[in-house]
């Protein structure tokens, strides 16, 4: 016998292992239940009704899943029975009811100003020989790093991202001819001073001379903590405003938030586009940056209660 009852915020999955009677039996044949073992059943105001005065519909001194039943469907319109012959399990499942709930999508946007800059730099040599490759992306390397911290980066903020030694070949009419042997290497710095960024990178790409490569610069926030937590004051704000809108016109009240969900903060580095050419006279125009402001986004799901 299969008893199915559904409670609003209850989810119990309970096989009865005391209702083991033979096949075929009748509902009145079955097996007394006692309180405890009906208590977790019944998890409503009229299931604790039930659990403090057992009712025996049957009159005959016994408590069974037949009296279970007939209680059960007692219980008002939130409650769904359903018996199905040779089973022994009693299943509890949690109705959620959706017409008494409104769902919102917040979102909130705050700007800040950008406080480090990530530099991608470093240097490339093609040669005959990969000894000749070497050694010059490493002498020219080793100028632009200490270009680095002679404008006051620290050795924490200056990490090699790429260093690699590799062969080029030429493809002419769909052969293969070796060019020459090609070595990368490629760092990142953090610089923490805004106002150096354009003088730093002027100053490295002169020690690195004509091997100096910049592959990106992105302006970031070191700890953008604040900033996230402000803006998920605002998704929430923003979703209140949204499900109170949403209520008057549909001429309910709104209730509590029964359920609020982050779907994820977005804050990603800006990058700038780069390009470099190199003068040949020493009184070239310096390099300008402008770091211009970040946005940070985070978006909240809240379902709220409707009375």
């Amino acid at each position: 016998m299969k008893v199915k009852f559904t409670y609003p915020l209850v989810c119990i999955i309970i096989l009865l292992s005391a209702c083991a009677a033979d096949e075929g039996t009748k509902p009145e044949e079955e097996s007394e239940f006692t309180v405890a073992e009906l208590t977790p059943l019944l998890n409503t105001q009229a299931g604790i009704d039930f659990v403090a005065s057992p009712r025996d519909v049957n009159q005959d001194g016994e408590i069974n899943l037949f009296d279970l039943v007939i209680v059960a469907g007692s219980l008002g319109n939130d409650v769904e029975v359903s018996v199905e012959p040779e089973e022994r399990t009693i299943e509890v499942i949690n109705r959620e009811k959706t017409e008494k709930t409104v769902r919102v999508a917040g979102t909130g946007v705050v700007s800040g100003e950008p406080d480090i800059v990530v530099l991608s730099i470093g240097v490339s040599v093609e040669r005959d020989s990969v000894k000749q490759a070497r050694a010059e992306a490493a002498e020219a390397m080793t100028g632009v790093i200490e270009s680095l911290k002679g404008n006051g980066l620290l050795d924490e903020d200056i990490q090699t991202q790429h260093f690699s030694i590799h062969q080029r070949y030429d493809y002419i009419k769909g052969k293969r001819e070796f060019r020459g042997y090609g070595v990368t290497n490629t760092a990142s710095a953090k610089i923490r001073d805004l106002n150096i960024v354009g003088d730093l990178i002027d100053d490295a790409a002169e020690a690195g001379g004509d091997l100096v490569q910049i592959n990106s610069i992105q302006f970031a926030i070191d700890d953008p903590t604040t900033l996230k937590m402000q803006a998920r004051v605002a998704a929430m704000g923003d979703a209140q405003a949204k499900a109170q809108t949403l209520a008057t016109e549909g001429g309910v009240t709104l209730g509590k938030p029964i359920s609020i969900s982050e779907s994820g903060d977005f804050y990603a580095p800006r990058a700038a586009s780069v390009e470099f050419a190199f003068a040949d006279d020493a009184g070239a125009v310096a390099t300008p940056i402008q770091s211009g402001q970040l946005q940070i986004t985070v978006t909240v799901n809240v379902v709220y209660e409707i009375e």
